[in-house]
């Protein structure tokens, strides 16, 4: 689940080095980044 409407920021040194879950489809990925745009308040199409 991608929550878009959260956005945080987080210090890398938190992070573990491995993937969180399996790969994403390209259109998928569109479709988080549509929504991070919008949570920030930029006009997307």
């Amino acid at each position: 689940m991608a929550k878009c409407e959260q956005i945080t920021t987080l210090r890398r040194d938190r992070l573990i080095p491995r993937p969180l879950g399996d790969t994403l489809a390209p259109g998928r990925m569109v479709e988080i980044e549509k929504a991070v745009l919008r949570a920030i308040g930029v006009p997307v199409a």
